[in-house]
């Protein structure tokens, strides 16, 4: 019986890889005031970063409903194969919760539900290591035992070039946030185990790629590790950092996705992230 993985648009996991492992995306919404879009659908990174800028509201989001996942994994089981979801973090979003109770109303015992923990390039990197094993020809109870293992050692970390979003979603003070802005403070977050934490912070966009830099130099040997390295709209950016480790590093596999509306409505443009499976 073929696995079929299933995932939630907040992976933001780049369009070549759907189509190259076959993989089904469940959409989560962003609701603007004057409209709601059907994240990836029906709404792009770039639209929705335009949309943002010109937003005095912040957008909610609204995680995909038990609903799209019953139509989605009902299809997946007609079509014979047993299902692999992965999806972003239950202390992110109830989306997890969703595809659960999506499962107990479908009665398969053929869908198997991971929380991974993470989300967008953390919950991106998963899915591949679920793709290789999938094509190692491992059964489904060795996957889930292996990714259940391996998720707790994704590791994300990222740099935030504005306050404004984090501020805006209640996340950081108006104080806070306004004396930040002036004194041009950038953090460093931290993402694992559910878990986000700032753990430092610069002044300046461009001691956010030293910062990334330094840190792969002094804490990760990459070789023969796969690395993701998304962006909000600042392809730029992360293409710098990508050439600075092809430069430094071999035998290494590295590559560039976008983040979406969903976590973009968070952290805002011109964020840019590194993830990767610790040891």
């Amino acid at each position: 019986m073929a696995i079929k993985i299933i995932v939630d648009s907040t992976s933001d996991i780049p369009a070549d890889l759907i189509e190259k492992h076959g993989i089904e995306v469940v959409p989560l919404t962003v609701n603007f005031e004057d409209k709601c879009y059907l994240d990836k659908i029906e709404i792009t990174s770039q639209e929705f970063f335009n949309k943002l800028a010109e937003s005095e509201k912040l957008p909610t989001t609204s995680q995909a409903s038990p609903g799209a996942f019953v139509e989605v994994f009902e299809k997946a089981l007609e079509e014979g194969h047993e299902i692999l979801g992965i999806f972003i973090s239950t202390k992110f979003s109830g989306t997890c919760e969703s595809a659960r109770m999506a499962k107990n109303m479908v009665g398969s015992d053929k869908i198997h539900i991971i929380d991974s923990q993470t989300a967008c390039l953390g919950a991106c990197l998963l899915i591949l290591e679920a793709v290789k094993l999938v094509n190692k020809g491992l059964d489904i109870k060795e996957i889930v035992e292996k990714l259940e293992e391996i998720k707790h050692r994704v590791s994300i970390y990222a740099g935030v070039d504005t306050l404004k979003y984090l501020e805006k979603g209640g996340r950081l003070s108006k104080g806070a946030a306004t004396v930040g802005t002036l004194l041009n403070i950038k953090p460093i977050l931290k993402v694992k185990n559910s878990t986000i934490e700032s753990i430092d912070k610069v002044r300046g966009k461009n001691k956010i790629l030293k910062w990334l830099e330094d840190f792969i130099d002094s804490n990760v040997n990459i070789e023969n590790r796969t690395v993701a390295i998304y962006h909000s709209v600042n392809e730029e950016l992360a293409i710098s950092l990508k050439n600075t480790l092809e430069e430094k590093y071999n035998e290494k596999e590295i590559f560039i996705g976008e983040i979406g509306s969903v976590i973009g409505t968070h952290v805002g443009p011109n964020a840019i992230a590194i993830g990767y499976i610790e040891d």
